[in-house]
């Protein structure tokens, strides 16, 4: 009997016979190794429908009144209080979660104790909005206990980034916007993107031009802007809050993650189908990342979504570095990418985006 090796290699398929006292047979046949763009969408996306719905909680003003929460790691009163100081200085009246400083391992308090933090601001009508006090592991936790009831009554902006995706993705699955943005204990980071937090609150949206780079791709797309850290968004697949992908803009962020993981990460948003109905990509921060012998992130970037014929602004400033522009998640947004320049606009009208 021939023992048979398989060894392919470029394209082909090649069999040899490894038996020393027989003629080595060689058959060669063409294998194809086009990579599969397209895939069937899991049965947790076969049964998502497009949102439509795009409800804006109302636009702060002086005098109202705001609230600080934890839902993730556990804070201390300095790591909150220039931001804290800040949101005062804006003419709003601050109050703080029960749980705030309360510790239990890692988290702010127990998950009861976090739980019932949330629920009671989310809960009072004369909260407006809710800063997240920072990130780290601990929001996804919370999810499948909170009450949404009296939010939808009175509809809050909810603001933070990193581990609070979590809570975002709940949010934009509901069809409301919430901000992607600075916490508190990150107020001291960058002026300017705690400026603009501050005017897309009160209403006075920013718009972004950038200069374009090597690794944008050109085009022109609109849709409803989802998504946050790569890694929120991938902990969550499969599950009763996996991220709605239909018809939207896709931002994403990382950071302390190895390449692999970044491309495993990626790999699963297109396998599970939720690459298959975004209309643009906004690729955030990306930083302290370890490549070793894998692609960079430019590279797996582009072998996720250089041949999908959508557009693509690549390095926006948003995630865990310096800078942290605020975006509006949930909101129908127009990407614009040019050899010269990257745009994105907000508060497109929702039949506009279709």
């Amino acid at each position: 009997m021939k023992f048979i090796n398989y060894l392919m290699v470029a394209g082909l398929l090649v069999m040899t016979s490894c038996h020393k006292d027989d003629e080595d047979e060689i058959i060669v046949q063409n294998f194809d190794t086009t990579i599969v763009y397209k895939y069937n969408a899991s049965f947790v996306i076969e049964n998502q429908t497009e949102i439509t719905e795009d409800i804006c909680p109302d636009y702060l003003k002086s005098g109202d009144k705001v609230a600080i929460c934890a839902a993730s790691n556990s804070v201390t009163e300095a790591n909150v209080s220039t931001g804290k100081s800040e949101l005062e200085s804006w003419g709003l009246q601050v109050v703080e979660a029960e749980n705030l400083y309360k510790v239990d391992g890692r988290y702010a308090g127990t998950l009861a104790d976090r739980i019932q933090g949330f629920q009671k601001m989310i809960d009072d009508p004369e909260i407006k909005a809710i800063f997240f006090a920072r990130g780290g592991y601990g929001a996804a936790q919370i999810l499948p206990y909170v009450n949404w009831t009296k939010f939808k009554q009175h509809p809050k902006w909810i603001i933070g980034y990193s581990d609070v995706t979590a809570i975002h993705i709940a949010l934009n699955n509901m069809g409301y916007e919430s901000i992607i943005g600075p916490m508190m204990n990150g107020f001291t980071k960058d002026d300017q993107s705690v400026t603009d937090l501050k005017n897309a609150l009160f209403g006075n949206i920013v718009n972004y031009t950038f200069s374009s780079n090597e690794n944008c791709i050109n085009g022109e797309a609109a849709g409803r802007l989802v998504g946050g850290n790569l890694s929120l968004i991938y902990s969550l697949s499969g599950t009763a809050f996996d991220l709605n992908t239909i018809n939207s803009i896709l931002f994403i962020e990382d950071t302390g993650e190895a390449n692999y993981s970044i491309d495993r990460m990626l790999l699963n948003l297109q396998q599970s189908g939720k690459l298959e109905y975004i209309k643009g990509v906004i690729v955030g921060e990306f930083i302290n990342t370890t490549q070793g012998s894998d692609l960079s992130i430019p590279e797996i970037m582009k072998k996720y979504f250089g041949d999908k014929g959508i557009p693509v602004m690549y390095g926006f400033p948003n995630g865990h570095d310096t800078r942290n522009n605020p975006l509006i998640l949930g909101n129908y947004v127009y990407l614009s990418v040019t050899d010269s320049e990257a745009k994105l606009n907000f508060n497109l009208n929702a039949a506009t985006a279709k």
